[in-house]
């Protein structure tokens, strides 16, 4: 008995380790490759891993015991390389020995803890938007003006996990805010609203999202490099429309 329990534990392991990773923009293959190296220090005959851009199906068998199987749905997806990072030492570590198998579940099961604070991501966001603001080309008055709209974008994001709003809504709604802010502040600053706008959207756009995508593709893994490239392009519509959608509104142009 006490060796399912064992090898429930290193199914379960594997399964959050793939989670971690699916759920902050690994690639397949990665994801894959990480859940079977874990598995086959089990030492049982078969060890599979299949993973989709949005669920994860692993499988544990041996002759000598019952199989095992754990189906887990991934609803959202983002981008913490940070966590992907991390989750690749403690699976290294595990698979090299020099980690337990209750160590690495338990270090998994609390890497939520060790990420970035929220405090932290809204300073990033603001910085990003800040100098990609210089990097473009823009000015003092323009970076100043893409670091207000990082502060926009930040409560946007807040406003958008509290109303549960969907990946595609919380996007737009963050680009409306940006582009709106931008075109209200050229009316008391002297700034370039195009530039302003440049700068603000680079924390936004799924520029990583879609170099996993074609990673993926150039893997052979072609469904799920298709979903994520075509989240990418909704996610790239999004920001279109709402950019638009917040000139307009402000004024910043007429249809």
């Amino acid at each position: 008995m006490e060796e399912k329990k064992d090898y429930k534990l290193y199914l379960d392991t594997a399964t959050m380790a793939g989670k971690l990773m699916l759920q902050n923009g690994a690639e397949i293959y990665r994801v894959e490759d990480t859940i079977r190296r874990m598995l086959e220090v089990s030492g049982l005959k078969t060890a599979e891993a299949y993973v989709t851009a949005t669920g994860i199906m692993v499988t544990l068998d041996d002759p000598k015991e019952d199989s095992m199987t754990v189906i887990k749905r991934i609803p959202s997806r983002g981008t913490d390389l940070n966590t992907v990072s991390m989750v690749n030492d403690i699976s290294r570590k595990f698979c090299s020995g020099q980690m337990t198998l209750k160590e690495a579940f338990h270090d998994l099961k609390h890497l939520d803890s060790r990420q970035y604070t929220e405090l932290q991501k809204a300073l990033g966001i603001i910085a990003v938007s800040l100098f990609f603001a210089l990097v473009f080309g823009g000015t003092w008055k323009d970076a100043l003006a893409a670091g207000i709209d990082g502060v926009l974008i930040v409560m946007a994001l807040w406003l958008s996990k509290w109303l549960e709003l969907n990946p595609f809504m919380e996007t737009m709604f963050s680009s409306v805010l940006l582009a709106a802010g931008a075109v209200i502040m050229s009316w008391f600053m002297d700034i370039n609203v195009e530039m302003v706008i440049i700068g603000a959207i680079m924390p936004i756009v799924p520029g990583a999202a879609f170099t996993i995508a074609i990673r993926d593709t150039l893997q052979g893994d072609y469904v799920a490099g298709s979903a994520k490239a075509l989240e990418s392009i909704i996610k790239v519509a999004a920001i279109v429309v709402g950019a638009g959608l917040g000139m307009l509104m402000a004024g910043g142009f007429r249809l």
